[in-house]
């Protein structure tokens, strides 16, 4: 890794400046999603959208590329939607998840493997300006830690892309904009009960149990070393103590 590598912003092609959370509501519901990458947030998308229209989304995994199915409260927004927002008053809600396992889901379905195409600016970033194997040969877990170590190089944390980092400030905790409810991804019975206030709770576990973009054929253990354990732990140390302390 060069030492002018580094200084090439991890943003990619889905960079979006931190001057307010991304927000999603729809008009039905007085309910709102602050979006947090890789944090169960494909299954409360549609979980918003179920609540709103009383059915499922036509494809539940492409839910975040359509350009109707909620209102986007994000640094672009307009007067028209912060009036929108303001006159429907909804209840804020997000996910967060253990640090370590959002890191590795993200640096699997994002970073090493070619699940999603429009990644595919920010692999080459890496690889080629940032000296990370992600080659067929490649080790996975020298691979995630030398990804880490990138992560943990950036100047600016605020910079990092979305899906790496720190869920704090995908919410924007110490700012200016508080989320009503977080909720902890591992704690299902937790998920449940709040799902269950805005649809029926036989609805609320079905979605839970979907598991949109799992990709099961990774296994995470292979990604995994003690150090990458202690780096991921000082990178997002802020997550760890506000959301898992």
């Amino acid at each position: 890794m060069t030492t002018a590598g580094t200084q090439i912003p991890l943003n990619g092609l889905a960079y979006e400046p931190h001057e307010i959370p991304v927000i999603f509501f729809g008009q039905q519901k007085r309910l709102a999603y602050v979006h947090n990458a890789k944090a169960a947030c494909t299954f409360a998308l549609n979980f918003l959208f179920f609540s709103n229209h009383g059915y499922m989304y036509i494809d539940p995994d492409q839910i975040h590329a359509s350009r109707f199915a909620f209102i986007r409260l994000g640094p672009e927004f307009g007067a028209d939607k912060v009036n929108a927002f303001n006159v429907l008053a909804p209840e804020t809600f997000s996910i967060v998840r253990e640090p370590l396992q959002r890191f590795i889901s993200g640096f699997i379905s994002k970073i090493f493997s070619k699940y999603d195409p429009k990644y595919f600016e920010l692999r080459d970033l890496v690889t080629s300006a940032h000296g990370v194997d992600l080659s067929a040969e490649a080790d996975p877990a020298q691979s995630c830690l030398a990804f880490a170590k990138l992560i943990d190089a950036q100047k600016d944390a605020k910079q990092v892309e979305r899906h790496f980092r720190p869920q704090y400030l995908n919410l924007e905790m110490d700012g200016r904009f508080q989320t009503n409810t977080v909720l902890r991804l591992e704690d299902r019975a937790a998920v449940v009960a709040f799902l269950s206030k805005w649809t029926n709770p036989e609805k609320a576990q079905w979605l839970l149990s979907q598991q949109f973009g799992a990709m099961p054929e990774y296994s995470k253990d292979k990604f995994m070393s003690d150090e990458l354990i202690s780096l991921v732990h000082k990178i997002y140390a802020r997550d760890y103590e506000l959301f898992y302390s």
